[in-house]
């Protein structure tokens, strides 16, 4: 970032021809005292402006020395972490979705087989009784039959 220098009559810093941006607030207290109506409609009535502007001309100067290389460094370094914080979350959401879709499937193919398995044996019970009925049918007639023939030769004699 392009370094400012100081004009020696005033503590605030010369924009630089990378920051053209004229400074919204002057740094020093004094230079705040003398403007205070400037300052009365961004500042709330119960706080007083020798405070904000000797909090704001601190911060100021706190920011001066900052190394903003360092910033965005520090910023990119915790922008990968968090990256990579959210790329395992993401893997871990991705392994507990397999595993619940092969529980599903599992489940499904459970189901599906006891219900084959109960079709089966329904089938097996509808035959069986299919049989019994045929083979009942057939007595039946035998019989009748039977009794048909006796008749037949009651009548005869």
């Amino acid at each position: 970032m392009p370094s400012r220098h100081l004009n020696p009559k005033s503590p605030k810093p010369l924009p630089s021809a990378g920051n053209a941006a004229p400074e919204r607030a002057d740094l020093e207290p004094a230079s705040n005292a003398e403007k205070p109506e400037a300052m009365a409609e961004h500042v709330p009535e119960d706080t007083s402006l020798d405070g904000i502007a000797e909090e704001y001309h601190d911060f100021a100067l706190s920011l001066r020395g900052c190394d903003w290389d360092q910033l965005q460094r520090k910023f990119g370094e915790a922008m990968d972490q968090r990256s990579q914080a959210e790329n395992a979350l993401q893997k871990e959401t991705a392994e507990l979705l397999e595993m619940f879709i092969s529980w599903s499937q599992t489940t499904i193919f459970r189901d599906e087989d006891r219900a084959y398995k109960r079709f089966k044996t329904r089938m097996g019970f509808a035959q069986n009784s299919e049989a019994k009925l045929e083979e009942k049918k057939k007595h039946y007639a035998n019989v009748v039959k039977a009794f048909e023939n006796a008749l037949a030769l009651l009548r005869v004699d």
